[in-house]
Parts: C-alpha cells; sequence; structure tokens
C-alpha cells in the first residue's frame, strides 16, 4: 500500500507545486495557476491527490529526508558533524540567514501549510464522499499543519501565522506570531484532529495520521510549552493528560524488541503500535520513481567501498557524540549496542572495529553491519546488507523515519508526571522503557527526589530518542544547550584521541551562543520579500 500511494503523490505533485504554492519566491509574480486551486477538490480522486500532495513536503531533503532528521538536528551531546569543512554550518553554529539549509527547509515546511489551508478551505465543498471520509481527509490536513508549524516554532521561534490559503502577493507581508500563539494554533489544529481521525486499527495503509498520534503530538506541544521559551509549567498536567489518553487506550505498545524497531524502519516493514507516525521512504529508482531519502546514508555507519557500485554505501557526515556514548552507564543496556556502531568500512574493502571512542558513527538507522573483520577482496571481511533494497543507492535510502513513537509517550509521561506529583507514580512509566532495553527496575532510592528524577529522564531521553530530532529541542526547551555542549567539551577534551579530532567535535560547543543559537536566523529571502517580517534582533 505504501508503493502505490507514494506513486499517486509523485504523479500528482507537479499540481500541488503550481496550484498551491508557499511563502517564497513564488510570490513575487502574480500566480497564473489559479484555476488549479479554484477548481481541483471536486470529487475524491481530487481530495487523494490533495492529500498525497500534503504528506509528499515530509519527505523531501529539506525537511525529515535530510536536513530536519539530521543537519538542523546535529550539534548536541548526541551527534556531531564530523567533516572539518563547515557544510553543515547550522550544526557547527556558525550559519547565516542566506543559509540554503535554512531557506529550503522554511519554504517547504510553508509549502505543506499553503497545501493544508487549500485543503481545508476547499475538501468541505467536496462532493463524491463520506462525512466520515471527509472527517478523516480534514483530520490528517490539521494534522499535518500542526505538524508543519511545530517544526517552524521549534527551530525559528516567532513565525509568520498562515491559516488561510495564499492568493497573491499581499498575503505574504505577515509579521511573525508569538510562540505562545503558534502553539495555540498548533493545539486547535491537533484537537481538531483527534476528534476526526480515525484510530490507527482502522486505517488500512501505513504512514498515516491517526487518532492517538495527534494526542501524542499535543503531549508534546504542551511537553515544549511547559519549558522554555514559554515556561508555562501548567501545561505538564496538560501533557499527563493526553498521555493518559494513549495508555488508557491500551492499543499502543512497546515492541519487545528495541533492535527490532529499527529494523522494522529500515526494512520497511510496519509496526503501528509502537510507531505512532513515521515519514515513509522507498528505494523505487529502478521504476523511475523518487521517493527516497538520505537517512542512514548521511547519519549511518560509513561504509567506503563500491566496486559494483551495488554496496550500501555511505558518506556518513555524522559521528555519535561522546556524551551518547558515556551516557550508557549499565553494561546490560542492550541499546548501546545498537545505537552506537564501533566499526567502519573503508574505501579500500576492509572492515575494521573501531576503539576510538570519538569516532563511532550513528548505528540506529544502518544500512549494514560486519559480519566478520577483515577485507571484502579476499574474502576475510564480510557484511549483512540490512536495508530493503536488491542494489541499495550510493547517495539515497528508503528507510523510514519515526516521529512519533510510543516510548517517547511514555517518557513524556514520566517527565510531566514527575514535575506535577513527583517521581512516586512517574518512576513506573521509566521503568517500561528501561525494561525493554534489558535494565532492571531504577532503584527508587536513587531518584527519590524531583530533581533526581528530572535529570534521569532527561538522560533516558538521550538514550532512548537518539538520533530521532528531538534532542537539541529537549535542551533548548531545558533551558540546557549551551552547558551541555561545554560538559560535552570537557569529555572530549579528557578523551584519549589526536589532538585534531579533539579540535574538529569541539567546534560545536566553542560556537554555541546561548542569546542566538537557540532559534535559527529567518531566511535572508524571506525578511526581504515579506516587509511586515523583522529578522531576530540576535541575528541582525
Amino acid at each position: 500500500m505504501k508503493n502505490k500511494r507514494n506513486i499517486i503523490m509523485l504523479i500528482m505533485l507537479p499540481l500541488v507545486l503550481i496550484g498551491f504554492s508557499g511563502c517564497d519566491d513564488y510570490l513575487s509574480v502574480e500566480p497564473k495557476s489559479n484555476w488549479v486551486v479554484e477548481n481541483f477538490y471536486q470529487n475524491k480522486s481530487d481530495v487523494e491527490l490533495g492529500l498525497a500532495g500534503m504528506y509528499s513536503y515530509l519527505g523531501m531533503d529539506a525537511t525529515y529526508g535530510q536536513s530536519l532528521s539530521a543537519v538542523l538536528a546535529a550539534g548536541t551531546d548526541e551527534m556531531l558533524y564530523n567533516r572539518t569543512n563547515t557544510n553543515w554550518a547550522e550544526a557547527l553554529y556558525i550559519g547565516t540567514a542566506a543559509s540554503t539549509t535554512v531557506k529550503d527547509a522554511w519554504l517547504n515546511l510553508y509549502k505543506g501549510i499553503d497545501a493544508a489551508n487549500n485543503f481545508i478551505d476547499r475538501v468541505p465543498g467536496a462532493t463524491g464522499i463520506t462525512e466520515e471520509e471527509r472527517a478523516q481527509y480534514l483530520g490528517e490536513a490539521h494534522f499535518l499543519r500542526a505538524l508543519y508549524y511545530m517544526d517552524l516554532v521549534r527551530f525559528w521561534g516567532p513565525v509568520p501565522l498562515r491559516v488561510e490559503p495564499t492568493r497573491n502577493v499581499d498575503a505574504n507581508n505577515i509579521p511573525a506570531s508569538s510562540v505562545e500563539e503558534v502553539y495555540n494554533q498548533i493545539i486547535a489544529d491537533l484537537t481538531f484532529a483527534a476528534e476526526n481521525l480515525k484510530h490507527a486499527s482502522e486505517l488500512d495503509t501505513p504512514g498515516r495520521a491517526s487518532k492517538m498520534a495527534a494526542h501524542g503530538l499535543l503531549a508534546r506541544a504542551y511537553i515544549t510549552m511547559a519549558g522554555e521559551p514559554l515556561n508555562k509549567t501548567e501545561m505538564y498536567g496538560k501533557v499527563v493528560e493526553q498521555c493518559n489518553i494513549i495508555i488508557n487506550d491500551g492499543w499502543h505498545r512497546l515492541n519487545d524488541s528495541y533492535k527490532q524497531v529499527f529494523l522494522n524502519y529500515i526494512q520497511n516493514e510496519y509496526d503501528p503500535k509502537e510507531s505512532m507516525f513515521e515519514i515513509e521512504f522507498g528505494m523505487l529508482r529502478d521504476q523511475g520513481i523518487r521517493e527516497d531519502g538520505r537517512i542512514g546514508q548521511i547519519n549511518g555507519v560509513q561504509f567506503y567501498y563500491w566496486p559494483t557500485r551495488t554496496e550500501p554505501f555511505a558518506y556518513a557526515l555524522a559521528q555519535t557524540a561522546i556524551g551518547l556514548v558515556r551516557s550508557y552507564d549499565d553494561e546490560n543496556d542492550q541499546r548501546k549496542e545498537w545505537n552506537v556502531a564501533d566499526w567502519i568500512c573503508k574505501s579500500d574493502g576492509s572492515i575494521d572495529p573501531i576503539d576510538n571512542e570519538l569516532l563511532f558513527w550513528p548505528g540506529k538507522f544502518r544500512r549494514w553491519e560486519p559480519i566478520t573483520f577483515g577485507n571484502i577482496k579476499d574474502g576475510s571481511g564480510s557484511y549483512r546488507l540490512l536495508e530493503d533494497a536488491a542494489s541499495p543507492d550510493k547517495n539515497f535510502t528508503g528507510i523510514n523515519f519515526p516521529v512519533l513513537r510510543y516510548a517517547d509517550v511514555l517518557l513524556m509521561m514520566a517527565e510531566a508526571e514527575n514535575e506535577v506529583n513527583g517521581p512516586g507514580n512517574a518512576i513506573a512509566y521509566l521503568d517500561q522503557v528501561r525494561n525493554r532495553a534489558g535494565l532492571d527496575d531504577i532503584d527508587a532510592g536513587l531518584v527519590g527526589s524531583k530533581e533526581a528524577f528530572r535529570a534521569e529522564v532527561r538522560a533516558e531521553r538521550l538514550r532512548e530518542l537518539c538520533y530521532e530530532g528531538h534532542r537539541k529541542h529537549d535542551l533548548i526547551r531545558w533551558g540546557i544547550l549551551g552547558e551541555t555542549l561545554a560538559l560535552q567539551n570537557q569529555m572530549i577534551d579528557n578523551a584519549s584521541s589526536s589532538d585534531r579530532s579533539k579540535d574538529n567535535f569541539k567546534r560545536a560547543g566553542l560556537n554555541f551562543n546561548p542569546s542566538k543559537h537557540t532559534v535559527l536566523p529567518y531566511p535572508l529571502q524571506e525578511v526581504t520579500m515579506n516587509e511586515a517580517l523583522d529578522q531576530h534582533a540576535s541575528w541582525e
């Protein structure tokens, strides 16, 4: 079902781009294809095409295909850019408003929003669909609009709030709404979605928004509002309410195997009980179809041997941060072996172990793993292909990416319950995640205070959710990104490694400016075109 939906998406995508252009340079001229907007959404086929178009922006290189999942997420105690150049400038905290990465992410998120705005505006009048179908379709549109806005507000802070279709050039001149106003819109959209979406057990296709996923994103919105910059701590109670809805529903659960959760993403298998919402990618280039991403290629385990052009090549532009490596302080924690890969395949075909803790790879979305160490050329070295592709592409993968897992719901519940009532009842939710990882229940005496439990759940989120796009946002809402990077640089200084490696990996911590780098700059192009949008003061 996945491939069928995405093939439809790719066929209709040019129509979506022409008819529903977003807040970018397309607005510098009078649109010539308004007839597409006015005449579209007349029947069920139109509606399903438009729905696929909204989803399509999630899989762009500029969004979850590369930027939101890796480039903009790096630069913490989880994952660091490893090249000596400055290509991932935002991960090194040296980016500027002229950054192409920043511009393209902003542009595609707003394109997704404008597609949703057109959908919400037109679908109520569409014919040939049942009211049950209409409710589901509109629920998905509100869900996706909320997700796009959540990405915008968490990366950029105050942003222009657009909830009507963009009709003309003048509509581009909108000032930034406050962070709280944006979250209020997110909450309204997700509340609508939760009331109208089907339960995941009722959906016959994977990768679509569901009722409990909407409740999960509501919990994420509330827990973010509880921290910086809003510090609305009363929202922790709302987090508990939303997580309780999911937990008490009883359908979603943890997969028994942490490793299997990610093998499922790598191999395009679906487990909607744990994976509550994921971005779908697929390797269909042999059919002339582009629906791939770069998950596991740029944020995976390096593989530089490529003689037959069918090997699972991986540039591996990110290194596991030493903060994550050392967070696994219990040798029984099964997640370390999966998340931290201590091997490499070099360009000469040698598969070798690594003993330098600064040079381990993110293993969660690996395309391959070794069977024997040695050289592939003489047969002493061998590997296992994990990706679901007969002929892996050099630059792109079909590995799916998680947006919301049930483990995150349990950890949000543990964090919020502790903030509201202390650790007494919160420990049970933390223990569910620990137990799945092969760990015993935590010693209640070690987390007996609210402060001690808070520190533990923060570390647990790193161990469990690493490389899934949460860590930077977590550290920002907790107000500890700067001190975390400073502590990590101390770890790097004390590591057994060359000074060159140390200097390379210390760049994020050395460049980070707490008065500037908790938000991205508005794209230069946007502040030039949007006459009502002023650049962040810290970025002027």
